[in-house]
């Protein structure tokens, strides 16, 4: 992903506590919950506003909230757990269209189940129950929909050009590191599907 240096050092209260960050976009604004809003409402009085983005890392995607220059909300998403992702173009009012990201994730947890099974001796069958473990695989769904450009703390909009300029390059390449990924995991499932297929075969 490209250098973007230039625009980032404009949000040193990210990039100090997440390491790595190469990319970093404004995303939609959330529902909030009431403790959340009061929050919100007090922190106004003091000038301060929530902004919401999306960062990127070599190793995972970052939805991060900030109050002011303060993180206030984190929640990661390995690379490595993403199951697919999906662009498109989202339609808001007033005929504004915006990229939309949805992120798929699967992780793999494990759950005890009982099982019967009979074991035959010389003189008769027995059945017992065993217990062993099996995968179960646990899905979750993000959404995202991008901004054109990436909103200062406090939602301040940025007035020097050459950042503007290069925040919309960022978005791009988020979009295209993105991409990739999506191509990378599909790649895999093809290949993982013709390994069971084979071996079904053989």
């Amino acid at each position: 992903m490209a250098n973007q240096s230039n625009i980032l050092s404009s949000f040193t209260h990210i990039t100090q506590q997440i390491d790595g960050v190469n990319a970093l976009v404004s995303v939609q604004y959330p529902e909030l919950s009431s403790f959340q809003s009061l929050s919100d409402s007090i922190a106004k009085v003091f000038g301060n506003k929530r902004a919401v983005y999306l960062a990127s890392t070599p190793q995972k995607l970052v939805h991060i909230h900030t109050v002011g220059e303060k993180i206030v909300k984190q929640e990661s998403i390995s690379i490595n757990d993403i199951d697919e992702i999906k662009v498109s173009n989202a339609n808001l009012s007033g005929n504004v269209s915006l990229q939309e990201v949805r992120i798929t994730t699967k992780t793999i947890t494990y759950k005890t189940v009982k099982e019967k099974v009979e074991e035959v001796t010389e003189k008769k069958t027995i059945t017992k129950t065993i217990k062993k473990q099996v995968e179960v695989p646990v899905f979750q769904e993000y959404t995202f929909t991008l901004f054109p450009v990436v909103f200062q703390a406090n939602l301040k909009y940025n007035q020097n050009m050459t950042e503007v300029l290069q925040s919309v390059e960022m978005r791009k390449n988020l979009v295209n590191h993105l991409q990739k990924i999506q191509q990378k995991i599909a790649d895999k499932k093809i290949l993982e599907k013709f390994k069971a297929q084979e071996k079904n075969v053989n």
